[in-house]
This record gives C-alpha cells, sequence and structure tokens, in this order.
C-alpha cells in the first residue's frame, strides 16, 4: 500500500518537476536580450484596449529606400516571400537609428547584424509579428493609457526586449510630447476623424 502510494506520488513529481524546468528556462530566457524603444502607433483606434491588453503597431525607422508603395509602406521592402520576416536594428540601445528588411540567412545582412528581429508565425499575430504588438496592462494603468492614446499631441513609445533568438517582448509603454516633424505629420493626417478608444473588461466566463 505504502508502495503504491510512492509510485504514484513519484509519478506526480515527475511531471511536475519537469514544468518548473521548462518554466525557469522560459524564465531565464526571457530575461536576455537588448532591451530598445520604438514608437507604436494605433492600428485601429477602436481596438487599442482589449480587456488589459493594449495593442498597438510598431513604427519602425525604416529606411526611404527600402519602403513599398502602396497599403506596405510602413512595413518597409519585401523580401522574396511578399512579406517581411526579420528585421535587422541598427542603433545605441535603447536607441533604434534605423531598421533594415531583409530576405533571412541566405541575406549577407544576416551574418552582419548584430541585433536581428524575426517573424514568429506562432504568435499571436502570425506573421504580422514584427509590425503588430500588444502587452498586458492592469485595469488602472490601462485607464492612464486611455488618456494618452487620446492626446494628440503625444507619442507612445514601447520599450520591448530582443532576445538573440530574434523574438520581441514588449515590456512597457510611456507617452512624450511630439516632435515638430511628427507634429506636421500628424496635422497633416488630420482629415481622418477621431474615433473613440473604449476601456472593457475581459468577459466574464460562464459559471
Amino acid at each position: 500500500m505504502i508502495r503504491t502510494a510512492l509510485r504514484a506520488l513519484f509519478l506526480l513529481i515527475i511531471p511536475l518537476a519537469g514544468l518548473a524546468l521548462l518554466w525557469a528556462q522560459s524564465e531565464d530566457l526571457s530575461q536576455q536580450g537588448t532591451d530598445w524603444e520604438v514608437p507604436v502607433m494605433g492600428y485601429d483606434p477602436r481596438d487599442l484596449l482589449r480587456g488589459h491588453y493594449v495593442e498597438f503597431r510598431y513604427d519602425w525607422p525604416i529606411r526611404a529606400d527600402q519602403e513599398s508603395e502602396g497599403e506596405n509602406s510602413a512595413r518597409g521592402g519585401l523580401g522574396s516571400t511578399g512579406r517581411v520576416d526579420h528585421l535587422c536594428l541598427i542603433g545605441d540601445p535603447p536607441v533604434i537609428s534605423e531598421a533594415l528588411a531583409f530576405d533571412g540567412p541566405r541575406d549577407p545582412l544576416f551574418e552582419q547584424c548584430e541585433h536581428k528581429l524575426s517573424v514568429q508565425p506562432g504568435s499571436v499575430y502570425g506573421y504580422d509579428s514584427l509590425f503588430q504588438g500588444r502587452l498586458y496592462v492592469g485595469q488602472d494603468r490601462a485607464l492612464e493609457l486611455e488618456k494618452g492614446l487620446r492626446e494628440r499631441g503625444q507619442r507612445g513609445i514601447v520599450t520591448f526586449r530582443q532576445r538573440e533568438d530574434g523574438v520581441i517582448t514588449p515590456l512597457s509603454i510611456r507617452f512624450r510630447p511630439l516632435t515638430p516633424e511628427e507634429g506636421e505629420e500628424r496635422e497633416a493626417n488630420r482629415a481622418a476623424p477621431l474615433i473613440d478608444v473604449e476601456v472593457s473588461s475581459p468577459p466574464a466566463e460562464n459559471q
């Protein structure tokens, strides 16, 4: 009887220990990398705040000669796959001076680039994960962010961690006043009406 109980306990401990090891490895990996700051913009003002997640689009400083025409202009030069799978960050962390799009390991930039970002097909945003992100925030912070997102004279700045495997991990968001250039650009785009931003909590699960 005791031997059976010990065996059952042993069989229970093994998977728990494995999970604890995986968690420790994941936590250790999340602490590694380089922290950067990048301006963000809402990709849809009606969906900026869903529950306690703030959602945004990264506004990478992609070089003008890499930009594509049309609706993909914010993404930079598209590779042979018709999308951006990798970005090379250039600058002195946390400041990004330039972001270059490239195809992958066959591109000469792959070996030369010290700070790479890679698309994560299995993530929430799939093949758009280099341009779209979200950050979990508490309810009180969500109200503060709502105010900042409504303010036309401010710019959202996200601090994120770039891991060696190319994964982006958003850490925090803050706001700063627009530069004169950003102010002029925003004024030029004021033809579109401002859409309200709403804060909501996740729907309660059925009991």
